[in-house]
């Protein structure tokens, strides 16, 4: 039975996007309040001003960035998730394929000391001497 994947957007992505749109969101105030300080402060009201004049684009950027970033952390995981499947995948077909080998082998031993043993009656039944060398395990002749 396949197992059920999980959702895209986990709760873990939603808390990383907010807390990196918090931080963005700091950087830009600071980034404002800098500037404001360094070409010459005009007072509060024209900070806050600069600041809602420039959120739109702030807000943009941060979503396009969030969007990015977490898409690729996504894609990373998701990509992740099939590695380790095809490695188990293969790790189970070669586990399967060592043992079939085995049990053909292993068929095939047994076909060859049943031939040889009803070579062995046929001549023991026509009273012919039989001196061929029962075959061994790992396929030679007993010499």
């Amino acid at each position: 039975m396949e197992k059920k994947r999980g959702s895209l957007f986990t709760v873990r992505d939603a808390e990383s996007a907010i807390i990196t749109y918090t931080v963005l969101g700091l950087l830009y105030i600071i980034g404002i309040c800098l500037h404001e300080l360094i070409t010459g402060w005009n007072g509060m009201l024209e900070m806050l001003g600069k600041l809602d004049a420039m959120s739109p684009t702030f807000n943009r950027t941060a979503i396009a960035f969030i969007i990015f970033k977490e898409g690729a952390d996504i894609m990373l995981r998701r990509f992740n998730e099939w590695r380790a499947e095809h490695a188990q995948s293969l790790e189970k077909a070669k586990e399967q394929g060592i043992e079939q080998g085995i049990e053909q082998g292993r068929a095939e031993a047994y076909q060859a000391i049943d031939a040889w043993n009803k070579r062995r009656l046929a001549a023991e039944a026509k009273g012919i001497p039989f001196n061929e060398p029962p075959p061994s395990q790992n396929g030679d002749e007993h010499g």
